[in-house]
């Protein structure tokens, strides 16, 4: 997948407007909460088939912090 294409899921899942959230948006910046990092697990699996752990998804600052976390799944612009 696409790094766009993960970012407007993201968009989608924090019910944000298009565009609002990028490589480096923070985490507390982008509303994110327990049902966020619920709905990532969930989108984790069902995108991606990758079991995310909560205890890593908690270590994540940044949204990059979340693309590392699903490795060559999403291809990032160089």
């Amino acid at each position: 997948m696409e790094e766009k294409q993960f970012l407007q899921l993201l968009d989608e899942l924090l019910e944000l407007e298009p565009g609002a959230v990028a490589r480096d948006s923070r985490m507390e910046n982008i509303d994110w909460n327990s049902l966020a990092a619920i709905g990532f697990i969930a989108l984790a699996d069902e995108h991606f088939g990758i079991g995310v752990s909560p205890n890593a998804l908690a270590k994540c600052e940044t949204v990059q912090d979340l693309i590392q976390l699903l490795g060559d799944r999403v291809l990032t612009a160089a």
